[in-house]
Formats: structure tokens, C-alpha cells, sequence
């Protein structure tokens, strides 16, 4: 049987999307966090990693009392959003929650910080068999950079489960690629455009060369590259000096990853040397990939999670990276689940009525197996 949506759920939700928090401006939608778990009387801790990270909070960690009978679980989601220029305009209309068109929703992942807060309110009036801490993370959208800064000791669960990908409840992400970024600075010579170009060196058109030479886009199965920025030059008639360009990289083959990256570094060297710029290269490992066994004990939480929830389990290789990369990265297994959300990351991103209620009900069935776990 599916889940019946709740109308709690749906005005909370639609409450937290109209909140704008981008990376780095997450403290308003914190503070909603805090306040509504402080209203079921739990303690809520937030660390002092702001000032590391730059976001606008540091983590939430809180902790739900169970009856003592399983180990703790530990369930995530995060508080950013990618940019957005002004509060999203929530509209809820034939079975769907999205926007007006002019920004994203922020279903990813504020759909599954209402799911966890509602549920949050069930359980501190029902304690589970085992102690529920929940987990929630700025700075998730621009580099895992709250993940990467929380302190684990803080957390007794062995186990947790982060919200935070496409793909309908039930869908289990079984395993992530790694991710490396390029960026590089092009540095050439400013000259006037019109009077005297041959005394420029474009940093542009270095950066354009460099670009035109790389392999992007759908590399193979596994890997994918993309140039995401080009950034360079002061006006039209001005041969520009500067030029910034940042990529990335990824691949569930570690190789495969190193490979691509060389190429893209030797694409920017090349052009440098092509057109007199120089140029100054950083490659930065953003997160690293994992994959799990088949036979892993998250697995076969995530599966009976879905059978409790009436859903049908898919697993499926994901592509890009969450939370959870940091947390296993770290010891700590955690396994990524669909929360349902469609087209992230655009202005065309929605959220179904019937995929918000499987998401909550997901959740439940991921507190009520985690409890009968071995």
C-alpha cells in the first residue's frame, strides 16, 4: 500500500523551500531546524565549524532517544541549495510542488529535511528500538564542506543512511565515482585591442584553446568530465590579462579519473605555451568514490526499508557525490538513497505529492529495519 501524504509534511516542506540558503547563507533555514526540534524537546548541537567552512551554520547533530533495544542509525540531509537570487516562489499544484519558473526549488534536499523533522516528531513520541541521531550539513552543494568538517565522535551510529539523490524512494545508490577539480589561472599581457594587439597576450584565447582540446561530456560508462566556468578579461577592447577556468572530473575508476584529469592539466599547459600566457594549475581531489558490497549490511537495511515502505528497491551506480562519500571516506559507512526530487539543480525542478509521501514513509522503514538489524 502507498503511503498517504501528510498534510504536516507537505506545509513543512513548502515552508523550508521558500526559504532561500544557498551555500554560505544557510543560517536561516538552521535556525527553522533548530527551533522546531527544540520544540520536541531535543537537545540540538550545533558545531563550531562556520568559520572554517564559510557557510552560515555549522553542522546540526541530534539525537533522538530510542528504548535502548538496537544500535543507533544515524539519517542525513543537507541545508544549502545550489545559487539562488531570491526565495524561491513555491507553488503546489496538480500533484506537484515546484517553482515559478525563475529558480530552483531546493527539493534537493529540503524535502528530506522535512521528512527527517516529521518523522523526528513521531519518534520522540514513539521511541524507535535504537537511538536516532540526525545529521544536518551546510555547505553540502559546494564541496561536501560541512561533511568534510563534522567532528564523528559526535555520533555513536555505525550506521547512516543520507537523503540526497535522484531518483524515486526505494532507489539505492550502491556506489559513487570520485571526483577531481582543475582549475587553472591564465596570466598573459593587457594591451589595447584596436591600437596595439600584437603587443597583447590573450588570456582568453588560451583559455578557449585550452577548452576546444579537452575531451568533455560523456568520456565513457564511468567517467564523465565538464568545464563549468570561464571567467577572464575586463572589456571588449582590451586583450585580456586574466583569464580563470574550472573543471572537474569523475569516474567510479580511479584510473580512469587520474587519466582524465592529466589530460585536461596537459590541455591547459599546452595552450599556455601555444599563445605566450602563463598559467598557474590546481588539482584538488573533491571527494572520493566508494561502492559497496553486495552483500553490505546498509544494503540490506536500504532493501527491507523499501519492502516496509510498500516501494520497489532499485540499486543503481550513482554519478554524482553526497555526503556520503565523506562519511565512508572516514570509516564510517553510509549509503545514499533517492529522495525523489526531479530535474535538480534547474529552474524546472519539482517534487511530487506521491514521491514526498514515499519518502517519509522510506524513512520510517529505514528507523523501523535499522532496528531489527543485526
Amino acid at each position: 500500500m502507498r503511503a498517504v501524504l501528510d498534510e504536516e509534511l507537505l506545509d513543512l516542506f513548502v515552508r523550508l523551500a521558500g526559504i532561500a540558503s544557498p551555500t554560505g547563507a544557510e543560517r536561516e533555514v538552521a535556525d527553522v531546524v533548530k527551533r522546531y526540534l527544540g520544540d520536541l524537546d531535543l537537545d540540538v548541537h550545533e558545531d563550531g565549524s562556520a568559520p572554517v567552512t564559510g557557510c552560515g551554520c555549522g553542522n546540526l547533530v541530534a539525537r533522538i532517544p530510542g528504548r535502548g533495544e538496537a544500535p543507533a542509525v544515524g539519517l542525513c540531509a543537507h541545508l544549502d541549495t545550489v545559487p539562488v537570487e531570491r526565495a524561491p516562489q513555491v507553488v503546489v499544484a496538480d500533484g506537484f510542488v515546484r517553482t515559478d519558473g525563475l529558480t530552483v526549488l531546493g527539493a534537493d534536499d529540503k524535502a528530506a529535511l522535512a521528512v527527517l523533522l516529521v518523522l523526528a516528531r513521531r519518534l520522540a513520541a514513539e521511541p524507535p528500538a535504537g537511538d536516532v541521531e540526525l545529521v544536518f550539513t551546510p555547505g553540502e552543494e559546494a564541496g561536501l564542506l560541512g561533511a568534510k568538517a563534522l567532528d564523528l565522535s559526535l555520533l555513536t551510529a555505525r550506521r547512516v543512511f543520507v537523503l540526497d539523490s535522484d531518483g524515486a524512494p526505494g532507489t539505492l545508490i550502491i556506489a559513487s565515482p570520485t571526483q577531481k577539480r582543475v582549475e587553472a589561472e591564465f596570466r598573459g599581457t593587457a594591451a589595447h585591442a584596436g591600437i596595439a594587439p600584437e603587443q597583447g597576450r590573450s588570456a582568453v584565447v588560451a583559455a578557449a584553446r585550452a577548452v576546444a582540446a579537452m575531451r568533455l561530456g560523456r568520456i565513457d560508462d564511468e567517467t564523465t568530465a565538464n568545464v563549468g566556468v570561464v571567467r577572464g578579461g575586463t572589456a571588449p577592447n582590451v586583450v585580456a590579462e586574466r583569464c580563470v577556468v574550472a573543471g572537474e572530473a569523475r569516474s567510479h575508476d580511479p584510473a580512469k579519473v587520474a587519466a582524465q584529469t592529466e589530460h585536461m592539466v596537459q590541455a591547459l599547459a599546452a595552450a599556455a605555451a601555444e599563445t605566450g600566457v602563463d598559467v598557474e594549475i590546481d588539482v584538488h581531489e573533491a571527494f572520493c568514490g566508494y561502492r559497496h558490497a553486495a552483500d553490505s549490511p546498509l544494503l540490506a537495511i536500504g532493501a527491507q526499508a523499501a519492502a516496509l515502505a510498500g516501494l520497489s528497491e532499485r540499486r543503481v551506480d550513482g554519478g554524482g557525490g553526497s555526503d556520503a562519500n565523506v562519511f565512508n571516506a572516514a570509516g564510517l559507512p553510509a549509503l545514499t538513497l533517492g529522495a525523489g526530487f526531479e530535474n535538480a539543480h534547474s529552474p524546472q525542478e519539482c517534487m511530487s505529492l506521491e514521491r514526498l509521501a514515499d519518502l517519509g514513509a522510506m524513512a520510517a522503514g529505514l528507523v523501523r529495519a535499522a532496528g531489527t538489524a543485526a
